[in-house]
Order: C-alpha cells, then sequence, then structure tokens
C-alpha cells in the first residue's frame, strides 16, 4: 500500500485565539497524487497551504512530509522540497527577464549555475515559455505571468507543487492553457499536486477531492461524487461546471442524456452528435 507524501493529523490553526480557521483538520495525499482542495472564501484552503509551506505554524496537530514532522528545526529542509504557486503571478515577479525570474529560487539555494542553467531552460519549456526566456515579465499577458511563476516553482524540481487558485485571475484560454500543462506534468514528472480552488472546473485534474466547511473536513471523495453533494456545495457557495448545469438541466427536460458526467468538449461533442 502507498504511504501517504503528505498527512495533517488533527491539525487547528487560528490567527486569534476566539477566531478559528482549522478545527481538527485530518487528511492524507499519496505521492503522485494529485488532489483539490474547495471550499468558500475564508474557508482554510490558502492557510492549508502556507501551514504545509511551513509559513505558518499549526496552533496544535502535526504536519508530516514522508512520515517525518514539520518542526521549526527542519523546516528549511522540507521547504527545499515544495514549489508554490499563487494566485496573483505579479507576487512572483522578481527578475528582469522571464530566465532570471526562473533562476531566482536557485540562486538562493546557491544552485551551480551550469546545473542552474539547465534546471531554467528544462522549466520554462515545460510551460511553453522557452521562447520568452528574455523578455521583461511585466510585458506579459496575464496567463504568461503564470506560466511564468509555475517554471520557477518547477526549477527548483519539487516533489510537491501547490497551486492555490492559480487559475483564478486567468480569461477562459490562459486558464485551459495552463490547465493542459498541469495535465502533462501529471503524465510526464509524477509530482504530488495540491490543488486549492474554488473554480469547480478544474476538479476533472484531480483524483480525489477535499471540501472544507465550517474550518472542518466536510467530504473527500472523487469530483463525481461531490456533485452530487447539492446541499453541502450550496452551504460552501460553489457552482457546479456549467456542462453539468447544462447535462442537469436536459435531464430535467427529460432529453436522455449520458450517465456519465461531461465536461464542455464532451459535451460539445455528444450535443454535435445529437444534433
Amino acid at each position: 500500500m502507498m504511504q501517504p507524501k503528505i498527512e495533517f493529523r488533527t491539525v487547528d490553526f487560528a490567527y486569534q485565539p476566539e477566531v478559528p480557521v482549522l478545527t481538527n483538520v485530518s487528511f492524507q495525499v499519496k505521492a503522485g497524487q494529485t488532489i483539490a482542495l474547495v471550499g468558500a472564501n475564508g474557508s482554510g484552503k490558502s492557510t492549508i497551504a502556507k501551514l504545509l509551506a511551513g509559513l505558518l505554524e499549526p496552533t496544535s496537530g502535526t504536519i508530516l512530509i514522508d512520515h517525518t514532522p514539520l518542526t521549526p528545526t527542519n523546516l528549511a529542509q522540507l521547504r527545499q522540497r515544495i514549489g508554490l504557486v499563487f494566485q496573483n503571478p505579479d507576487d512572483q515577479i522578481v527578475g528582469a527577464t522571464v530566465a532570471e525570474n526562473t533562476a531566482f529560487g536557485l540562486e538562493n539555494r546557491n544552485v551551480p549555475r551550469p546545473e542552474m542553467q539547465t534546471r531554467v531552460h528544462r522549466a520554462l519549456e515545460q510551460v511553453g515559455m522557452w521562447d520568452y526566456r528574455d523578455r521583461e515579465p511585466g510585458l506579459l499577458s496575464g496567463g504568461q505571468k503564470q506560466r511564468v511563476a509555475l517554471a520557477s516553482a518547477l526549477a527548483i524540481t519539487p516533489e510537491i507543487l501547490i497551486l492555490d487558485e492559480a487559475t483564478s485571475m486567468l480569461d477562459p484560454q490562459a486558464k485551459q492553457e495552463l490547465n493542459q500543462i498541469i495535465q502533462k506534468l501529471q503524465e510526464q514528472v509524477g509530482l504530488t499536486i495540491i490543488l486549492i480552488t474554488h473554480d469547480l472546473e478544474m476538479l476533472s485534474l484531480a483524483e480525489r477531492v477535499i471540501a472544507l466547511d465550517q474550518q472542518q473536513v466536510a467530504f473527500t471523495g472523487t469530483a463525481s461524487e461531490l456533485f452530487h453533494e447539492k446541499h453541502l456545495l450550496a452551504q460552501m457557495q460553489l457552482e457546479l461546471p456549467f456542462s453539468l448545469q447544462v447535462q442537469r438541466e436536459l435531464a430535467a427536460q427529460r432529453v436522455p442524456v449520458p450517465d456519465t458526467d461531461l465536461n464542455e468538449k464532451e459535451l460539445i461533442e455528444w450535443l454535435t452528435k445529437l444534433l
């Protein structure tokens, strides 16, 4: 049986004693698995990312990476294995060029220059931005900036990649492009990926979904199972993907629809055949 790469054991966190953010949160993530963390704004999704990255410390409970508890003494060492991509790519733009920005984390880790160049090249190729290596990041589109931010995270060769609302500021095309890159990473690199999102369209990328509600884990299962939890979705203020809304509306109008949930592409293909 595959051992957990990440484990939260009865973790509590509060910014102030009287305002809990997480209460008794426990879950596991297996190596090479992609999970999605969903929930309403303020449910603690981003707090979990910051706890895992060592940017915050639990009020109580234990966080483990490869069975090793995260402590102040080993924090710097374990953090080296985690790549982070945040909501706003401008927050991760620090270099004068795309290549310099991608190399920033490697310079802080004192990676030898020949290896640094190899890693920067590989990371920018992985996200389709190598041809932009000499461009000024500030002149890029939002989607391109986010791909540079992802390349910067990949360049440190992390074992765990955390994407914290990474598509929320992108237009539909840029979001689709980033999702395709994530799919390639899943297939080719074998990273353990945590997708923190309120966009249920992204759940197609996840093997398992963890939903947070009222400071606790309210659901663990597949995306398809979550889509049938109408009360919980309403409580978390989350909407079904548009393709599923259309599919269920057609079913309500007694139109025979497939038994499986369709994504947007699959729905269009099915409707084309139907017509």
